[in-house]
This record gives structure tokens, C-alpha cells and sequence, in this order.
């Protein structure tokens, strides 16, 4: 028996009558070491705990040693011999452990999308200490980067701290969060190289996670935890719950700054900053499912209140006209692809809400195969702020961000579709390049603020005397473009040019101060003076020049 025990990969015990060890074959002597020697009788076993239902471990009883925990199975004796099987167990465990850690955290995740959110503050306060517990840490701290120290910006700590206060940065294990870049984790200071730095001498804490926080793409401060005994050693699962904890703290810091710029600058928009408050809640997220069949949807709770429906049991026509109409026909396209052909749908479509705003929803949704037969099952989501972030993106990126113009390149995307326009149907355009006079003495004399004051009149005056299809683009520090479709030469476009030219000459009015400028102009026509963009606004740029007087500036 003992000769056929040494063959096996499994570790194995061969105990006596009396429950006394008397031979452990080379796999268990590799992993019992110098514990459970022959010799030494059994200890007394526990039932196996920590193990989900259904695991092949659950018939064996339980064995803690000093670093291992063993399962063991006793097989029945046999001629005053009994056999003990030992698998070690603190893997499973340790496996286990980290489940049920990922469970706590996703729970503490979804709870934190539920808390108000009217104080940013106090929230953020209440997601601090629902971390740290889950965690099993003391306090937890978001901090803001000012140089040379770390301003409280929220707290969960016994200690007395108060928002705004400046904690210096050398006396906070923070420091070395921000200059890694990166999570640091330590379960025990004294067994760091920080057990000499002057946090540690200073408040004796033993035990420190803290990651960098990002707002807006740049840094921002930390985000940390930390307990005055020390810790067990972090898991990645606690690692990846601080990361996702950053993430959603570095959001909502972000609409915090947002929501307190807009609150400084326009308090009589009460109502608007409301609005802001709400777009600021975590996105939600609900479910449904159509049946061929029936022609009716299930929908979630949740996907209830996304569309603003009452019943969650109800015919598609009903969910339909819950969209905006022009959405509707692209929807039924989709759909109908989705069941007859391609078996997967991606589409988002508008909503008309009670108050004639405008939301945005993602629909995703799968043709699964049942027994009663197929179903499309999906998910919705409320993606307004992100189509309203990305609109603004797009706005930003062809636009004058001083004067509201459209900047360059949007110039020149309009030209080249007017020149294919004009090409097809046979047609003219002109364009107007201006350079202001005189304007670099009122920013000599009067400073940035006063220029900003002129370029910013003067867009405004361009804009409002001219047509919607005409545009007026900012394409230097102090030089514009206006693009006339239909516009050809002629007495139309040089009566055009005097008013141009008087509106800008008109002084610009800032209290008891008053500036003028002048300007030079330069016409272009399509197609007599160029046929492609680059070579109307180089024509048009001579042009000016060409008339432009000595002696302005």
C-alpha cells in the first residue's frame, strides 16, 4: 500500500487505529514540511467552510495549520489501517475570499449611483465611508493637488478635518501616490521603505491605498484610504475596486467643478442648473424583450422610467411612439434587419419628454432561440450626456472660441462644398477676406480685455447684418472671412462691401470708453478668380493687401 502511495501525485496519510500519523508519502511531505510528522497524531477536524455549493470539495472536512488549510477525507479503515487523503485547500479559499470581495465591491459600486446627489460633497463623504468599511479601513480622504500640499476636498476619517484645509504634502503618504503616478498599496508601513518617512512619525498609520485622481484628462490630487493597525495584504480585487472607486469620484469631481463654475456665473439660471444636476446622475440602465410571437414588449422598472412608460407589459406600437418622429422610420429599419436577417440591433434613437426636451437612448438587443421560440432580448441606456458631450466637442472643434465663428477648418469644408454647389448647377459665389485696421493700437493701449471687447462687437455685428446661409469665419488674431453663397460681382456685392465696412467703423462702446477700428478688404469670386478654396482665400488675402493703406496698421 505505502509502495503504491508513492506513485500517486495526490498527498496521503496513513494513520494507525489510534488516529496517529505513521507514514505521509513525497507529495504530502512536500507540502505538510515539518508539520504533521509521523508520529503525531490528527488534529481534530472543522467542517469545510468558505465553499460554494455544488464544488467538488465539499465532502472533505476542514484542517488550519499555521499558512495552510487543508481539506481532508478519511477513507474507511482497513486491517487497523486508515487512509487520510489531503488536498490543500487555500487556494479555493483564498479564490473565494477574492469572490466574495468582487460581490461586496460591485454591491458597494451600484449602491453609490443611488446616493443624493443635490450635495456633491456629502456625497462623496458617504461614498468615501462605504468604501473604507467595505475595505476595512478607518478613513478615506479625496484631496486636491496644490503644489506643495494636498487640500481636503472630502473626507470619512475619525480625525478632525474640515473641507479646504491644507494637509502638507511630505507629511502624507500621498506624495509617493503622486509621484509613482500610479496605486499604491501598503498592507503594513513597517514592512515598506515607508517606515521611515514623516507620515509614519507623525500619525503612526500602519496601513495605506491611494490612487492618483484624473478630472477633465489632467491631475487633480488623490484618492486614498487608511488604518492605524495593519492591514491584510491587498488583493487585486481591492485594487480594481479603488481604480473603479477613482474613476467615479474623478466624475463626479468633475460635474462638482462644473456645477460650481455655472453656479458662480449664472446664478439667475436657477432652473438650468437644476437640469445639470440631474444630467449629472449616474447613467441607468434597464432591460426588455420582444416577442415575434405576441408583437409585445417586457420591460424593466427601470427601462420603465427611461421611457416614461407606465406598464411594463405592453405592445411595441406604444414603446414607438415614445420616439421622435423622424427617429422612427431609421428604428423600424433596424428592427426589422435585426429579426429577419443580421439577428443583432445597435440603435439610438430621441425621446420627446413631457417638457419638450429632447433625451437620447441607446437600444442593443440579440435574437436569442427558446423553446417557446425566438425572443430579442436587449438593454437600454440613457445616453444624452454623452451625445451632448460629444455635440459640444464637435462645436468646440470648429469654432472661434472668443467670437462664436467658425474657425478655419470649418471655413474650408464650407467652401469646398459651395464650389461643388456652384460647379453642378452652374452658379457663383464671392467670399470677403477682412483685415482690421488699427486694432493692434487699441490692445497697446487699452489692453487684451478691450481687443476681446472689439473682435467680439464686431463678429456680432457681422453676423446679425448678414443672411443664415452666409457665414462668418474668424481666420487670424484679428482678420475674417465672409463666405456669400449666390453672391455674385456686382453692384449687389459692392453695396455689401460699404456696409461691411461702415458697421465695422462704428465705435465700440464699453462704458465710458469707446474704440475704433478700420478695415481692409479683399473680394473673391468663384469661379472667375479661383477654382479651389486654397486659391479664392489666397486671391481675396492679395486683394487686401493690395488695397490696404500705408499708414494703417
Amino acid at each position: 500500500m505505502i509502495a503504491s502511495l508513492a506513485q500517486t501525485e495526490q498527498c496521503w496519510l496513513v494513520l494507525d487505529a489510534h488516529g496517529v500519523i505513521h507514514h505521509r508519502n513525497p507529495p504530502a511531505s512536500l507540502l505538510l514540511g515539518t508539520a504533521l510528522m509521523p508520529g503525531q497524531a490528527l488534529p481534530p477536524l472543522a467542517p469545510c467552510a468558505l465553499l460554494g455549493e455544488g464544488s467538488s470539495l465539499l465532502d472533505l472536512a476542514q484542517l488550519a495549520l499555521d499558512e495552510l488549510t487543508l481539506g481532508v477525507q478519511l477513507q474507511p479503515p482497513q486491517a487497523g489501517w486508515q487512509l487520510c487523503r489531503l488536498v490543500d485547500l487555500t487556494p479555493a479559499l483564498q479564490q473565494e475570499h477574492e469572490r466574495r470581495q468582487r460581490e461586496c465591491y460591485l454591491s458597494v459600486l451600484s449602491e453609490l449611483s443611488s446616493l443624493p446627489e443635490k450635495n456633491r460633497v456629502r456625497r462623496l463623504e458617504l461614498a468615501l465611508s462605504h468604501a473604507a468599511e467595505a475595505l476595512g479601513l478607518q478613513a478615506g480622504l479625496v484631496t486636491r493637488y496644490c503644489g506643495d500640499a494636498l487640500e481636503v476636498v472630502a473626507h470619512c476619517a475619525p480625525q478632525p478635518f474640515s473641507h479646504g484645509t491644507l494637509l502638507p504634502l511630505e507629511l502624507m503618504y500621498c506624495e509617493h501616490t503622486l509621484r509613482s503616478n500610479s496605486l499604491l498599496a501598503v498592507h503594513d508601513i513597517l514592512d515598506s521603505v515607508l517606515a521611515d518617512s514623516a507620515c509614519y512619525r507623525q500619525t503612526g498609520i500602519r496601513s495605506y491605498i491611494g490612487i492618483p485622481l484624473e478630472v477633465d484628462g489632467q491631475r487633480y490630487g488623490t484618492l486614498a484610504f487608511w488604518g492605524l493597525p495593519p492591514h491584510a495584504p491587498f488583493t487585486e480585487a481591492d485594487a480594481q475596486f479603488v481604480r473603479h472607486l477613482a474613476r467615479w469620484v474623478g466624475i463626479g469631481l468633475e460635474r462638482k467643478l462644473a456645477a460650481d463654475e455655472l453656479s458662480l456665473s449664472y446664478r439667475i439660471l436657477e432652473e438650468q442648473l437644476d437640469w445639470l444636476r440631474l444630467a449629472g446622475q449616474v447613467a441607468r440602465l434597464g432591460h426588455w424583450s420582444y416577442s415575434p410571437r405576441s408583437g409585445w414588449v417586457t420591460l424593466s422598472a427601470e427601462a420603465c422610467a427611461l421611457l416614461a412608460l407606465p406598464r411594463q407589459h405592453l405592445p411595441l406600437s406604444e414603446v414607438e411612439r415614445r420616439m421622435v418622429v423622424e427617429d422612427r422610420q431609421r428604428w423600424r429599419k433596424a428592427f426589422t434587419g435585426c429579426l429577419y436577417e443580421s439577428g443583432e440591433l445597435q440603435q439610438e434613437v430621441r425621446l420627446r419628454q413631457q417638457d419638450d426636451r429632447v433625451s437620447w437612448l441607446s437600444l442593443r438587443a440579440q435574437l436569442v432561440e427558446r423553446g417557446d421560440g425566438p425572443l430579442l432580448f436587449g438593454v437600454l441606456m440613457d445616453v444624452t450626456e454623452a451625445k451632448e458631450s460629444q455635440q459640444l466637442i464637435l462645436y468646440q472643434a470648429s469654432h472661434d472660441g472668443l467670437t462664436g465663428c467658425v474657425n478655419r477648418v470649418l471655413l474650408f469644408d464650407r467652401l469646398e462644398q459651395e464650389i461643388r454647389r456652384c460647379e453642378r448647377l452652374q452658379q457663383s459665389f464671392s467670399l470677403m477676406f477682412i483685415d482690421l485696421d488699427r486694432f493692434k493700437l487699441v490692445n497697446d493701449h487699452h489692453g487684451h480685455d478691450a481687443g476681446d471687447k472689439v473682435l467680439m462687437a464686431i463678429a456680432n455685428r457681422l453676423q446679425r447684418m448678414l443672411r443664415t446661409t452666409d457665414t462668418v469665419a474668424r481666420v487670424g488674431g484679428d482678420e475674417f472671412v465672409l463666405l456669400l453663397p449666390g453672391m455674385a460681382p456686382g453692384r449687389g456685392l459692392a453695396m455689401l462691401q460699404q456696409e461691411v465696412l461702415a458697421q465695422i467703423e462704428r465705435p465700440v462702446r464699453d462704458g465710458r470708453h469707446s474704440y475704433r477700428v478700420s478695415a481692409s478688404m479683399g473680394v473673391a469670386s468663384y469661379p472667375q478668380d479661383g477654382g479651389d478654396a486654397g486659391a479664392l482665400l489666397k486671391f481675396a488675402d492679395g486683394r487686401m493687401y493690395q488695397e490696404k493703406r500705408p499708414a494703417r496698421h
